[in-house]
């Protein structure tokens, strides 16, 4: 999904601005498909040089990513949890703000970024949004990486909720005729 556009120096008729397709790879003139998934850009242009080194005398090739694909979710007791376009400015609180923000079960002094390095070992952020001041030495917001997984937990109110409706609503049916309004003039 990232769009790179490819530069050549001496022969501005093979420019390309290519989309990576699902399957990783770029389609290009006089050489054909070729993996772009999981290079750097600079590695990229040393597989490109020599690609186009059979066809060209000295290719001088330039890969820049023109936008990125990358995603962001957002899931837990927000009101749109959901898959989200990433872009390297935006915190944790941007994304929960994107996706329609706090539910009322939410518990905001307690929302986890889930983040896997590449050789996938998980690592969890836990951000405190009530502290304002940062004096706690908790992290107050964090940006995101591709990829992240923002999950807001549901608060102590909510279990009670749970609770309430697991065992005292669902079994002790109350109609509103059943309940009498107390007169407020009497003793």
């Amino acid at each position: 999904g990232d769009e790179l556009q490819i530069r050549f120096a001496l022969n501005p008729e093979l420019d390309s601005d290519s989309l990576v397709l699902p399957d990783g790879r770029i389609t290009l003139q006089l050489i054909g498909d070729m993996y772009a998934e999981g290079l750097t850009p600079a590695e990229l242009t040393e597989q490109l040089r020599n690609a186009y080194s059979t066809e060209l005398r000295d290719p001088d090739i330039a890969v820049n990513v023109a936008s990125m694909a990358a995603r962001i979710y957002v899931g837990g007791h927000i009101e749109r949890p959901g898959e989200y376009a990433w872009s390297r400015q935006i915190t944790a609180m941007q994304a929960i703000a994107r996706a329609g923000g706090f539910s009322e079960t939410a518990d905001t002094r307690r929302v986890i970024v889930v983040r896997r390095d590449k050789s996938g070992a998980e690592q969890t952020i836990e951000i405190d949004i009530d502290d304002a001041t940062g004096d706690s030495g908790k992290n107050r917001d964090v940006f995101l990486a591709p990829y992240d997984l923002v999950m807001v937990p549901w608060s102590g109110v909510a279990d009670l909720n749970k609770w309430m409706d697991q065992y005292i609503r669902k079994n002790i049916p109350l109609t509103a005729r059943d309940v009498v309004p107390r007169d407020a003039t009497a003793p």
